[in-house]
């Protein structure tokens, strides 16, 4: 027998009975959520749209919204430093071991980093500085969470094999699936973006190689920006906002491009910003957030003898960029990144 209709109806208002949760958890559930949304719920009661009003409201939410700038300095190899987007050291993390550089620089509270003489690679977890994992790399090495199991996984790339560990199952390195015979550029360091694992290509075709970190196969490559040809350039990836983007020097023009991805199957490129930034001037150019002052660009870019970066501000209006606030570059002169621990 079939239910009626009239079983489905809603119970009558004197049934319902409201709940009220204190204003310290409406506060605190608010604070977490994405900012299109907060605009809506503004509209839900006047109650609502003074707390999301309130200037601490909205200091509370851009601290649990914006990541963290994660830097270490030369001078002190075994300390993290995790800085907010206002300059204030959040929390300061001691390693055992030194910390060289980043391998991966995707917005999250676990990271992988190259250690001693560059051959060591660590994972950590910056919400508690333990060191999960401690392998020697091999030729090639890239790091991320696979989607959507929400597991992170090391992927280590020669020219013969691949290789993956996930990070506390327990069962150690598995062999996977050759890598296609296209050339990897080792210029650019790879890239996680949503589950996905970007390696620039040095051969002309397709610019970007594709493996998943879910199912730990080769997807189909990208083709690259128009008239963007690889084996005369060395193009770089990178992720800005959860999107993987790619900077293309203009050697011969003095200005660096950066372009977006916004269709992967049809490889269709945006290109966000021509940055006066002669590429004869710098070693590697990585972007690391847009900002929401104007569509401003956070970046870095490591000098071609030294190799220390230089965190700067793109503004696309006046075309210019300029040094980061020292209170917001620091005292790092070794490695950055971002990460979302508080």
């Amino acid at each position: 027998m079939g239910m009626k209709l009239s079983s489905l109806r809603c119970p009558p208002r004197s049934a319902v009975v409201a709940v009220s949760l204190p204003p310290d958890v409406v506060f605190d559930i608010l604070s977490w959520l994405p900012l299109k949304s907060l605009c809506r719920f503004r509209c839900v009661s006047r109650e609502w749209r003074a707390l999301i009003s309130n200037p601490a409201f909205f200091a509370a939410h851009k601290t649990r919204s914006e990541p963290l700038i994660a830097a270490n300095s030369f001078s002190d190899l075994t300390t993290l430093r995790l800085i907010d987007m206002d300059g204030k050291v959040v929390k300061v993390i001691k390693t055992k071991d030194h910390i060289f550089s980043f391998v991966c620089a995707s917005s999250d509270n676990i990271i992988c980093v190259l250690g001693h003489s560059l051959r060591q690679a660590r994972v950590i977890n910056l919400a508690t500085g333990e060191i999960l994992v401690t392998s020697i790399r091999g030729t090639f090495i890239g790091f991320g969470r696979a989607t959507p199991s929400g597991v992170y996984k090391m992927v280590c790339i020669s020219t013969r094999c691949c290789r993956i560990l996930t990070i506390g199952d327990g069962t150690g390195w598995r062999q996977k699936q050759s890598p296609p015979p296209k050339g990897i550029s080792y210029h650019s360091n790879p890239v996680t973006v949503n589950g996905m694992l970007y390696f620039a290509s040095q051969i002309h075709g397709d610019s970007v190689l594709c493996f998943d970190l879910e199912s730990e196969e080769w997807k189909r490559g990208i083709r690259g920006p128009p008239n963007v040809e690889p084996e005369r350039c060395y193009i770089t990836l990178g992720e800005l906002n959860s999107t993987l983007c790619m900077m293309q020097p203009e050697v011969d023009n003095g200005f660096t491009i950066i372009w977006l991805l916004t269709n992967a199957d049809k490889g269709t490129w945006f290109k966000l910003y021509t940055i006066p930034l002669d590429p004869s001037t710098y070693d590697r150019m990585i972007p690391l957030r847009m900002l929401l002052d104007g569509g401003k660009l956070l970046f870095y870019v490591t000098d071609d003898s030294m190799k220390l970066p230089v965190l700067q501000i793109f503004a696309p209006q006046h075309r210019t960029c300029s040094d980061a606030p020292k209170i917001l570059a620091g005292d790092h002169g070794g490695s950055i990144g971002l990460c979302s621990s508080r």
